[in-house]
């Protein structure tokens, strides 16, 4: 039997910047079990250390999909040593941790996931003619990750280009 541990997404503060992370420990305290200032916990769940690892390098190799590809969208998020910007919304960070924390239970859907997570970190931007081959389960993770990974929501206000902003 493999040990269990708790897979989390929180929030927390370094040198005045504050950042996401996604991490697991084998403490209940997940505030107090890091060598780092955390602030609030968000998610919590619990896997096996092995399933913990894999979920949790999903999670992080979305967010670095989003981050990469907010980059090329010309929006400048705040780079954090420690975790991911807190710029990208909570509402996106629990989504992508939810989609991912929830796809783990079917072993086949997983293995489809991580292929389509894989094929997507090497083309670098969303292909919508990558979904026209797909159907069933794997065409509606394939949406709802595209989804994910479009950051809509971000103030224009940090956008590097403004050359089209209104003068008033």
């Amino acid at each position: 039997m493999t040990k269990s541990v708790n897979l989390y997404l929180a929030s927390g503060i370094d040198d005045d910047k504050s950042f996401w992370v996604v991490n697991f420990t084998e403490d209940d305290d997940i505030l107090n079990s890091s060598g780092i200032d955390l602030l609030e916990c968000y998610r919590k769940e619990l896997f096996g250390i092995n399933a913990a690892s894999e979920v949790k390098e999903a999670i992080n190799s979305t967010l670095d999909i989003l981050a990469f590809d907010s980059k090329f969208d010309r929006y400048q998020l705040d780079d954090s040593i420690t975790g991911y910007s807190s710029e990208i919304p909570i509402n996106i960070i629990e989504d992508i941790f939810d989609l991912w924390a929830y796809n783990y239970n079917n072993e086949n859907n997983w293995k489809k996931c991580i292929g389509l997570l894989k094929f997507r970190k090497k083309i670098k931007k969303n292909n919508d003619y990558i979904n026209i081959g797909l159907k069933g389960d794997t065409y509606e993770f394939a949406k709802k990750l595209n989804k994910l990974l479009s950051l809509n929501s971000v103030d224009l206000s940090s956008r590097l280009d403004h050359n089209n902003e209104l003068m008033w």
